[in-house]
């Protein structure tokens, strides 16, 4: 694999973490542009120079030119961000603006989750704002590579973290691709720097476990403890994604509940977590020989499940 110089922004996020350090385990050059230091971010940010990434502070992520001059001898720019519309409709164009402006070769725009491209306009809003940046960077100059990770095992396993009760959506049998958090990243270091994968998506697809197999996997690994369930069904989540409005109610996370039950739209009642389109490539083919964590193993983890 040749070795590239790849720009990240959101480099300490959660897959920004592993895909930066998986960068720099490689081999690349990675240059990381960051709005400042603060103490989410001052740790991570020592780790990676001490590897050897260069650091950019730019505290206007909005300033193309100051941008532009970061992002100068760059093969690669990388959006490690959350994909919020703020960044969609805000960010991403501007730093698209930026990456064309410095010549970059390759852009990588916000997924790391469901297969955008795969769905339809009016599927999810956050996926409807996605599609419409797809377009903008399809028309550009650059190539692109979109990397969909599916689920991550913190939100995609029952577990009671997250919620006071094991939690299930709609169809108990659709295959939910997920994925440990540090292979993701490290994947995603391979996938957007691979001549193989420009102009195509990437589909990680090692993992896939139903809901109830999980479900039947947890009854299995602690037959002994009194389990709390609760279910939002295939047609409860019909109606929220289409009555919900911009409130954030949601114990976890920042999506609006329009986004949310679009989200659950999309991953638990059209099955569109994972796609595997014409334009898709799986990463398990690509990479056959690497061996990914299972998420059977992190169903027996008593510290996973319980402490989170």
């Amino acid at each position: 694999m040749n070795k590239k110089h790849v720009a990240v922004i959101g480099a300490a996020g959660q897959v920004g973490t592993p895909l930066t350090k998986g960068l720099l385990s490689l081999g690349h050059q990675v240059t990381i542009i960051f709005r400042a230091h603060n103490a989410q971010n001052d740790a991570k940010l020592t780790e990676f120079e001490t590897l050897g990434a260069t650091l950019v502070e730019c505290p206007d992520m909005k300033n193309v030119n100051a941008l532009a001059k970061a992002l100068r001898g760059v093969d690669t720019f990388v959006a490690s961000v959350p994909g919020s519309k703020e960044i969609i409709r805000e960010f991403e164009p501007l730093w698209l603006e930026a990456a064309v402006k410095a010549g970059v070769k390759r852009f990588v725009p916000t997924e790391f989750g469901a297969h955008t491209q795969a769905l339809e306009m009016g599927d999810g809003e956050i996926f409807d704002q996605k599609k419409r940046f797809h377009d903008q960077l399809m028309n550009s100059s650059l190539d692109w590579t979109l990397f969909y990770n599916g689920g991550i095992f913190d939100y995609f396993l029952p577990n009671l973290r997250f919620f006071s009760k094991i939690t299930t959506f709609g169809d108990l049998n659709i295959p939910i691709y997920t994925h440990d958090i540090e292979d993701i990243g490290y994947l995603a270091a391979m996938a957007v720097t691979d001549d193989r994968t420009v102009n195509r998506c990437v589909q990680l697809d090692y993992n896939a476990l139903t809901q109830n197999e999980m479900l039947t996997q947890i009854k299995q690994n602690w037959p002994d403890t009194p389990f709390e369930y609760e279910h939002f069904s295939t047609e409860y989540i019909i109606e929220q994604k289409e009555s919900s409005g911009d409130e954030i109610t949601a114990k976890k996370g920042s999506e609006t509940d329009k986004e949310r039950w679009g989200i659950n739209y999309v991953i638990y009642v059209i099955d569109k977590l994972a796609a595997f389109t014409d334009q898709t490539l799986r990463a398990s083919e690509i990479y056959p020989d690497y061996v990914c964590k299972r998420p059977q193993d992190a169903l027996k983890d008593e510290k996973f499940i319980f402490e989170g």
